[in-house]
């Protein structure tokens, strides 16, 4: 049985053709490449280099190495010390809080609940801007920003949940008592929580899927 390894999130996949379409990331098929022909080639490679005389190699014009810059070396902590995925995790854990804490206070007339929600919230809204920094040099450095389905699908969700989250914030401090009373304000305000909570749900997971790419049985 063959091996096809995909190179933009490294799933591997067994079967006499490469799929279509990685199901983790949404690459095509033509990312993807045999395992086998790559273990044959860098055995080659590794051969030829030792068979090169050192009079040719002296001869051979020095290839030009050029010095990693702040951003390469950025990526590369944010990339070392996982950054990205710890970062997400606060918004992951505390939107869906601050969301049923948003349904106790609707439902209930509980001002208490909204206002540990709306804290709640400004504080995944000030760590947004690190959470997609992050989220965007590790697509671009380890997925080298490959613009998959998968990708575009995370990025879309990432930026929809953040405007939405903004507007959220911005109404309830203009307006502190949007959640009592009877009006219908304060179900149209539950319902962009909801699609903003779908929209992180949604990112989450497909993110999920590329950190914890296993192979396919």
């Amino acid at each position: 049985m063959k091996k096809w390894k995909c190179l933009v999130c490294g799933y591997i996949h067994e079967g006499e053709e490469p799929p279509m379409e990685c199901p983790v990331c949404g690459a095509s098929k033509d990312k993807f490449v045999e395992v086998t022909s790559l273990e044959e080639s860098d055995d080659q490679g590794t051969q030829e280099k030792s068979s090169v005389q050192p009079e040719k190699e002296t001869e051979a014009a020095p290839t030009k190495v050029h010095p990693p810059t702040m951003l390469d070396k950025i990526s590369d902590l944010i990339l070392e010390n996982h950054l990205h995925p710890i970062s997400v995790h606060g918004p992951n854990g505390i939107i869906p809080m601050a969301f049923i804490f948003l349904v106790l206070a609707v439902l209930f007339q509980l001002p208490g609940f909204g206002s540990a929600a709306y804290l709640s919230m400004i504080f995944v809204l000030l760590s947004m801007p690190f959470v997609l920094l992050t989220g965007y040099l590790t697509w671009q450095k380890k997925y080298r920003g490959a613009r998959t389905s998968v990708f575009k699908m995370k990025i879309a969700a990432s930026c929809v949940a953040t405007v939405i989250l903004f507007g959220l914030v911005i109404c309830k401090t203009v307006q502190p008592d949007v959640l009592s009373g009877a009006s219908l304000n304060r179900f149209i305000f539950l319902f962009w929580a909801m699609v903003m909570l779908a929209a992180i749900g949604l990112a989450g997971h497909l993110g999920g899927n590329l950190v914890f790419t296993s192979k396919k049985k």
